[in-house]
C-alpha cells in the first residue's frame, strides 16, 4: 500500500549546515568507515562540481513512473533534498522542469536511483542531481508511490530527515540521531589533516608519521 506523510520532523537547517564544508569523504570516516552509509559508485553527480547537502524527503516511486515525485515537490521544505527509489529504472525520473519548480520551493537537490535528464540545464541552473543514469527518457505519471517513508536508495536506507552530503566523490547518508556525534569527529578529521598538511610542507610523510615501516618490517619485507 502506498502512503504519503505529510509531516516529518526535520534538523534544524542551522545544524545541517554545519556539513557545508565536509566532504562525504571525510563525513564517511567520520561514520566509522564501511559501505553501510555511503551510497553506491553508480550514484554520482550529472555534472561535475556540484555540491548538496540537505534534509532528506525520500520517495519510494514504481520504476518508471515519476509521478509521486511530483506530490514530493508540494511538501518540500526550504533546504531538503529529495531522495528517490526508482529501482534503478531507466525511464527518466527528474528533468529541468521539475528542477526549475523544486528550486523555487527551496528544495537543494536531488537523489535518485534511477535517470535524470536535461544535464545543461541542470547545470546552468546550478541544481544538484545526483543519479544513476543519464537518459533521454520519458516516464509514466500513473502509479503513485510513498512520500517520507524509509527508503533503499544505492544500496543505502534513507530515512525522512536524514542528512545527505554528495559531492564529485559520491553520496554519504547520515542517520539523523548520530549527527552531532558524526559533525564532531568529522570536523577533529578535518583538524587533524589540516595539522598533517603542515607537517608535510616540514618534508615529512604519511609513511613517516604513520609509521608504515613497522609494518613493512613485520611483514619481512626485503628491501635491497
Amino acid at each position: 500500500m502506498s502512503i504519503v506523510v505529510k509531516q516529518v520532523e526535520r534538523l534544524s537547517q542551522q545544524l545541517i549546515e554545519e556539513f557545508r564544508n565536509l566532504a562525504a569523504s571525510t563525513v564517511h570516516e567520520a561514520l566509522g568507515g564501511g559501505t553501510a552509509n555511503v551510497m553506491d559508485p553508480g550514484i554520482k553527480s550529472v555534472w561535475e562540481g556540484a555540491k548538496l547537502v540537505g534534509s532528506a524527503l525520500t520517495v519510494q516511486c514504481f520504476p518508471a513512473d515519476n509521478i509521486t515525485i511530483h506530490k514530493a515537490v508540494t511538501l518540500a521544505q526550504p533546504g531538503d533534498v529529495i531522495v528517490v527509489n526508482a529501482h534503478g529504472a531507466i525511464g527518466v525520473m527528474w528533468g529541468s522542469q521539475i528542477a526549475f519548480q523544486s528550486k523555487l520551493h527551496g528544495v537543494a537537490g536531488v537523489v535518485i536511483d534511477g535517470s535524470a535528464r536535461d544535464v545543461a540545464q541542470l547545470k546552468k541552473m546550478n541544481f544538484p542531481c545526483f543519479a544513476r543514469y543519464v537518459s533521454p527518457l520519458g516516464s509514466a505519471k500513473a502509479n503513485p508511490g510513498s512520500v517520507n517513508v524509509p527508503i533503499q536508495c544505492g544500496g543505502v536506507i534513507v530515512r525522512p530527515a536524514d542528512i545527505i552530503i554528495g559531492d564529485d566523490d559520491g553520496v554519504t547518508v547520515v542517520p539523523k540521531e548520530r549527527t552531532s556525534e558524526v559533525l564532531k569527529k568529522a570536523e577533529e578529521r578535518e583538524s587533524k589533516e589540516k595539522a598533517m598538511r603542515e607537517m608535510f610542507k616540514e618534508g615529512k610523510t604519511s609513511f613517516d608519521i604513520y609509521n608504515f615501516q613497522s609494518t613493512f618490517d613485520k611483514k619481512g619485507v626485503k628491501e635491497i
